[in-house]
């Protein structure tokens, strides 16, 4: 795309309206992102003002100016998510680091000062980058004010929760890590309409320690991941996507960040090697592990309900997907026993610890506060609109408030009343009968059996609309018993929703232990999808020497066993005295193929080894 156009489309300004107090509350505007329950849309349109993905990373981005050009600060954060991401680091002249950074993050958009559109100014080249590195993201400019990196030490202390986070004093002295948190922490609090309650967020700073740095341009030579903006179709040639069996959008994640940073830390490796390996050696262990998980709601969504204050009044639409989203983390809290019981026998260091830290009282607490106020009839029996809307509307137990039980009880009145006038109304039209869809609301639908047969309706029939094999239609009276419905389920949902906040209040004191929750299921996630690679793949161990050679034997090209049916192992050493091959001869000028492929299937297994 030109680069005139491509700025454009996928460019814009903002202005965000300047912070009084943190308790006033934002404009009624719906969110930029959002996240439907049940089925995530993983497309982004750049220009889009509403989007739905599993992942909605957003990234800030500030470089020091005069002395201090080339330190870069970043933050980063799921606007669909509750964990912001921190990092500081002094990059080369070509900004080697940051494309390395946002191609492991992966950004739907990223932040910039909107001192970088002068192009006199620093940051003309971050900009560049950026555009380069990612043309499908979408490029916004925030108000250099905003880069505040006093606020910024005050945000990160008064919203990190002591326990999942790794901040210290050090940290806070970060001068350009802060004002990025800052600008981040603020912008996605606009653009979402949300507030963030005091010590509710995970966040955490990167060191880019112990990691394998892979540069943008190897990433995509070794197909370890397609290129930016790639579509599912057409990534299915890349180690990831032959690693991908995850879950959950938390191991998803978490394959891709150590496929782009392997670990360069042996203790680390070979631990995560123990984890694989018990799980291969006991496959009945990885199927129930894979079968409790199968059946977790996107949890990491689930957790930010509780890290939202309260605004002076949600919408109706907005408390229903609220109470949706706590139904979704009781029912995902009530696999948390039989996942903790599977891993109860666990041997491995990392699966040990993942047993441990789902051994937690707060368990109890968390999932007593749910029962008390939630039903336990509200479960997702039926998934047509009528009974999730059902689901919503017995969500909070009997008892919690008297306004939704007398409204409940007005509701089911007027269901039967609404049963019996069809009954009346469709006595001498056979083949029709009373459905509900969400927009229309309850109405009669007559089948035909011919569509060219015109079919002559009583008077009282409005609103006729035919269809392929039906005629769907209401009456004046069925109109007003939706009008009375519709009455009765706001009044219910105004007063659940007064239910769910004092529910969540109560939770978020516990919020610690829900991401380490989120931690435990996301990693069994990813070491789930690497057994079950290694099930259907004849794979090795590799193995590493005191003196920190890595060797690897009869290792297999992970893409060539697709695509060949008889590929033949290598063995491959590295240490450090012995790090760099030189291959030499005279066909050397024109890379014959299977040397090519020779080197590539040394560099990728090389890249396994690590993960």
């Amino acid at each position: 795309m030109d680069r005139k156009m491509r700025r454009a489309v996928g460019t814009s300004s903002i202005s965000i309206p300047a912070e009084t107090s943190r308790r006033e509350t934002t404009s009624s505007s719906l969110p930029k992102y959002k996240f439907h329950l049940g089925a995530c849309s993983s497309s982004r349109t750049p220009a889009s003002s509403r989007r739905s993905a599993k992942s909605c990373v957003i990234v800030s981005v500030v470089e020091g100016r005069g002395n201090a050009r080339g330190e870069v600060g970043l933050a980063s954060m799921d606007a669909l998510c509750s964990e912001l991401s921190l990092s500081q680091f002094i990059d080369t002249a070509s900004y080697t680091r940051l494309r390395i950074q946002l191609q492991v993050l992966d950004p739907v958009e990223v932040i910039v000062p909107d001192t970088a559109m002068d192009k006199s100014k620093s940051m003309t080249a971050v900009v560049e980058i950026i555009e380069n590195t990612f043309p499908s993201a979408e490029l916004t400019f925030v108000a250099r004010q905003h880069f505040s990196d006093m606020r910024g030490v005050q945000l990160v202390q008064q919203l990190s929760t002591d326990e999942s986070s790794n901040i210290t004093a050090e940290v806070l002295q970060k001068y350009y890590c802060m004002a990025a948190a800052a600008a981040l922490i603020k912008y996605v609090e606009h653009i979402q309409n949300v507030l963030f309650a005091q010590s509710s967020l995970k966040i955490t700073y990167e060191g880019l320690s112990k990691v394998c740095f892979i540069d943008v341009n190897t990433m995509h030579s070794l197909e370890i991941v397609g290129p930016p903006g790639h579509t599912r179709a057409s990534s299915n040639r890349s180690l990831y996507s032959v690693l991908e069996n995850c879950l959950t959008g938390g191991g998803v994640r978490m394959l891709r960040s150590n496929l782009l940073q392997p670990s360069a830390d042996v203790s680390v490796i070979n631990a995560r090697c123990d984890a694989v390996d018990e799980l291969l050696s006991n496959q009945p262990k990885l199927e129930r592990l894979r079968a409790i998980i199968s059946g977790a709601y996107e949890i990491q969504h689930l957790v930010t309900l509780c890290c939202y204050l309260e605004k002076e009044a949600d919408s109706i639409r907005s408390t229903e997907q609220k109470l949706s989203q706590v139904l979704n983390l009781k029912d995902t809290l009530n696999l948390i026993g039989p996942l903790r019981k599977a891993l109860d026998s666990s041997k491995s260091t990392i699966l040990k610890a993942c047993y441990e830290s789902l051994n937690d009282a707060r368990f109890e607490e968390v999932r007593k506060a749910l029962n008390e106020r939630l039903s336990s009839k509200a479960t997702m029996v039926e998934k047509s609109s009528f009974g999730v809307r059902n689901r919503r509307c017995y969500a909070v137990r009997d008892g919690q408030n008297n306004m939704i039980d007398l409204a409940r009880r007005a509701y089911e009145e007027m269901l039967a009343d609404v049963e019996e006038k069809a009954k009346e109304e469709t006595a001498n039209l056979a083949d029709a009968k009373l459905v509900y869809t969400a927009q229309r609301g309850f109405h009669y639908s007559i089948g035909i059996a011919d569509p060219l047969i015109e079919l002559r309706l009583p008077s009282m029939f409005i609103q006729v609309v035919r269809h392929r094999a039906s005629i769907s239609c209401t009456t004046r009276e069925l109109i007003k018993y939706n009008d009375r419905i519709a009455v009765a389920v706001d009044e219910i949902m105004v007063n659940s929703n007064a239910v769910v906040v004092g529910l969540l209040s109560q939770i978020r004191a516990s919020i610690g232990y829900l991401y380490s929750v989120v931690e435990v299921i996301s990693t069994i996630d990813f070491f789930a999808s690497l057994a079950m690679y290694a099930m259907k793949t004849p794979t090795v161990r590799p193995s590493f020497s005191e003196a920190n050679a890595l060797v690897i034997r009869r290792g297999r090209h992970p893409l060539l066993d697709i695509a060949i049916d008889d590929v033949i192992a290598n063995d491959c050493y590295l240490s450090k005295e012995s790090r760099i091959a030189i291959i030499t001869g005279p066909n050397m000028v024109c890379f014959p193929p299977k040397i090519f492929s020779f080197i590539h299937s040394i560099l990728i297994a090389f890249n396994f080894a690590q993960l």
